[in-house]
């Protein structure tokens, strides 16, 4: 999935607020603030003088004329814009390509049932499987921790899972790493230890835990390998 032919460098200065990051962009390293799409603390990678890389979107709408799309962590780009790993599972389901979701006869996204709202639907309303997607920014030695920061939502995801488990219907969640450098991916009990604790007891309710990784370019982001989702014992 390319980014599109009006994305800029930039150098990261601050972060003013969890939604707002002040960059310079360009050969006059102009100031500028921009949209951060992931509202997470994304620990170890906002640091001042980090490279960028952004969409500029002019428009009378938006607050701001630019996106924050990639950070500089290292030798690798990193993303931070959660929302690119449901359009690269949307994708891969398009071209069934994914290893580990195989066997289904459609698709649908953003599904309803019984008050609850999933990114995906496989299969048929009568024999389904459920799918929550959820994005990876954090990774320490090769292991992706997963929320950054607490998650009430996510909490309500994994318990609806659980629920839907318990009605006979699949389920499952997939973590998407925006990154290359996730071998492992594992819940982040010092940071959410709630979210945990809900998704071991989704495991052991029958929710399937699945990970990939991401090839991360200054242009474009696509899904690579994937990787163990690892719960140690609480």
């Amino acid at each position: 999935m390319r980014f599109g032919e009006n994305i800029v460098d930039g150098i990261f200065l601050e972060r003013p607020n969890r939604y707002l990051a002040r960059v310079e962009v360009g050969e006059a390293r102009k100031k500028v603030l921009a949209h951060v799409p992931d509202p997470g603390r994304l620990p170890g990678l906002m640091l001042p003088g980090r490279k960028a890389r952004l969409v500029y979107q002019p428009s009378e709408k938006r607050k701001t004329d630019y996106t924050l799309v990639l950070v500089r962590h290292g030798s690798i780009w990193v993303s931070v814009f959660p929302a690119f790993a449901n359009s690269l599972i949307r994708e891969a389901l398009m071209k069934r390509t994914l290893p580990f979701l195989q066997g289904y006869s459609e698709f649908a996204s953003e599904t309803t049932v019984t008050n609850s709202r999933f990114d995906f639907r496989l299969g048929s309303p009568k024999n389904p499987t459920y799918v929550e997607v959820k994005s990876v920014s954090l990774v320490e030695e090769g292991l992706g921790k997963f929320p950054d920061a607490p998650t009430k939502r996510g909490v309500k995801h994994v318990k609806e899972l659980t629920e839907v488990c318990a009605q006979g219907w699949r389920a499952a969640v997939v973590f998407v790493s925006q990154r290359s450098d996730t071998r492992f991916i594992t819940c982040n009990d010092d940071v959410d230890p709630a979210f945990g604790k809900w998704l071991r007891k989704a495991r052991d309710a029958g929710v399937k835990l699945y990970g990939m990784n991401c090839k991360v370019t200054p242009t474009a982001i696509s899904l690579d390998k994937e990787v163990e989702v690892i719960l140690p014992a609480s």
